[in-house]
């Protein structure tokens, strides 16, 4: 390989990967930062260490199942009606082709016997005329006139009528053609529909079994039994991801212009066509449908995800640049984004009018989020600088060191890290940051994964987060288990991760390999869930609930299977 095209094919995949930018050609570009003191080797401790609970029992999750199954039951409903109408559809049509075919062939029969009617009758006229010449002659003087055996047929008439008759079965021929194969185009559409039928039946039988279970006892969320319980195709690679407040829809963006709506039930997609460029942050209202979108080419979009068919609400153009962040207030009333040009801004919902325009910045930002509580929002740049603003004033309140995520590469004159990932706990009580720290290339991307938790209360470090093992990449995405139970990761850089820590702790409790670098996640409502979007343009859905009988069952089955 030259080393053109391995340059090439590096900044390619740093680009798709979204990293910082790394300067090989610029001197101004690579300039070298400003010193900026090293980060602490061992985190400060809080002022109140984090107690370890264990696993909270998750009550909720029982409603989200009884939603799910109603819900199911539903659609299984509204889909057998479909497949009723179209096979009452297919039958119509089928007896029509019957029909159709059976003229086909009385015609034909007509034909044959107009056709055989015509031949006797010329037959007939010929050996007619062929006597009355005979008749002409002098020995046949005082005969008889010759006369046919039978009244001879209108020839002219019969002629036209056969041809007709020919023309009417080209007709026929050519409709029973076109019905046949919309026949077949609905043959196969009602095998469609009944496979989706067949999907729903058994969705719906295995949503009550976790109901059931569920009824019985109160769930726990164990990441050690997660496992893979549905996935969804996209042709491009996915980049963001959430699952909406009510649990409904999986939704992701795309290294594509278009913005996926899966419906986690029934499995079925809506494309929402809107932005010209990719959407890599979005976020969502929890008692409304509202959800704003944040995308490369600067503009930002309001959608209501419960519509039929979403159109965006409105489309602006918000930054110079990507949108990087973005988040909607706790009340519903606001919007914060924030991207290249190195702004936050405000936004009024309602109105979609922008209300403030917060700079100290000194880089790009890559996250921003409202703190639960609604007075603050917390936003974070390339060099890992946190700032804290007041919602009433918008003034910063504190800044917050997270340069264990971030590093000049003298070699390459490159920056790399950033606050790849943000999250707030649902109590407030703390906050993290993922990305890359302990880079030891910013061109290959070779780094440690690493989340940073901070304690809101008093702002310090409680601890730097790294896997077990030597794996080397990015921790693109961090999220708080609702219950805060523990912190869940995603990333890689050649191969896919998800890490779990609990509180406070340096080292993940439990990991495991995904089959494709995942560059974002989000819990379900029901804190049982979890979704990924991953580079191999799938997102993924796990579950981390105890096992329900029909999980059991096809377990069992596969152990006999390997046997």
């Amino acid at each position: 390989m030259s080393f053109l095209h391995l340059i090439c094919s590096k900044l390619s995949y740093l680009l798709a990967g979204g990293y910082a930018v790394v300067t090989l050609l610029s001197p101004v570009m690579g300039a070298k930062p400003d010193a900026k003191p090293a980060a602490p080797e061992v985190p400060l401790l809080a002022v109140k260490p984090i107690l370890d609970h264990g696993p909270t029992p998750l009550p909720m999750a029982l409603k989200y199942a009884q939603l799910d199954v109603s819900k199911v039951a539903k659609q299984s409903a509204a889909q057998f009606k479909i497949v009723k109408a179209l096979s009452q559809k297919f039958q119509i049509l089928n007896t029509k082709i019957a029909d159709i075919q059976k003229t086909i062939q009385v015609t034909k029969q007509q034909i044959k016997t107009d056709s055989s009617l015509l031949k006797k009758a010329r037959a007939e006229l010929k050996r007619l005329s062929e006597m009355k010449a005979k008749a002409k002659s002098p020995t046949r003087k005082g005969s008889e006139p010759l006369k046919a055996v039978k009244p001879l047929p209108d020839l002219e008439q019969l002629s036209i009528q056969i041809s007709n008759s020919e023309k009417q079965v080209k007709a026929l021929a050519q409709s029973l053609k076109d019905a046949q194969k919309k026949l077949e185009e609905l043959k196969k559409q009602v095998a469609v529909e009944k496979k989706q039928l067949g999907f729903l039946k058994t969705k719906e039988s295995q949503l009550t079994e976790i109901a059931s279970l569920f009824r019985e006892k109160s769930p726990v969320a164990d990441p050690k039994l997660l496992r893979e319980v549905a996935s969804y195709q996209h042709t491009r690679p996915l980049y963001s991801c959430k699952i909406d407040p009510n649990g409904n829809y999986l939704l992701a963006g795309a290294q594509d212009s278009v913005f996926n709506r899966w419906d986690l039930v029934s499995a079925s997609n809506t494309k929402l066509l809107g932005h010209n460029s990719w959407v890599r942050r979005f976020d969502l209202h929890g008692s409304t449908s509202l959800m704003v979108t944040g995308a490369y080419e600067g503009k930002i979009a309001w959608w209501d995800i419960n519509s039929h068919q979403p159109k965006p609400k409105h489309l602006i153009e918000a930054h110079k640049g990507y949108v990087r962040g973005v988040s909607v207030s706790p009340d519903g009333k606001l919007v914060a984004t924030a991207g290249n040009d190195r702004l936050v801004k405000i936004w009024s919902i309602q109105k979609a009018e922008l209300i403030q325009t917060l700079q100290g910045h000194e880089h790009q930002i890559y996250n921003v989020k409202f703190h639960p509580g609604g007075r603050y929002l917390l936003s974070g740049d390339l060099r890992g600088n946190l700032k804290q603003w007041d919602t009433k004033t918008w003034k910063t309140v504190r800044d917050f060191d997270g340069s264990a995520i971030y590093k000049y590469d003298t070699t390459f004159r490159g920056h790399i890290g950033g606050v790849r990932g943000m999250d707030i706990s649902q109590d407030g009580k703390y906050f993290a940051i993922s990305g890359i720290g302990q880079v030891s290339n910013a061109f290959a991307g070779i780094g440690v994964p690493t989340v940073v938790l901070f304690d809101w209360e008093t702002g310090k470090q409680l601890a730097i987060m790294t896997p077990s093992d030597n794996f080397k990449g990015t921790c693109w995405g961090v999220r708080f288990h609702p219950q805060s139970d523990f912190i869940a990761a995603v990333g890689g850089n050649s191969s896919g991760m998800i890490w779990f820590w609990k509180l406070g702790e340096q080292k993940p409790f439990f990991s495991q390999k995904v089959k494709s670098v995942p560059y974002d996640l989000d819990f379900h409502p029901d804190g049982l869930r979890m979704c990924i979007a991953g580079y191999d343009k799938t997102a993924r859905l796990f579950s981390m609930a105890p096992k329900a009988p029909f999980e059991l069952a096809k377990q069992k089955s596969k152990t006999k299977k390997k046997k």
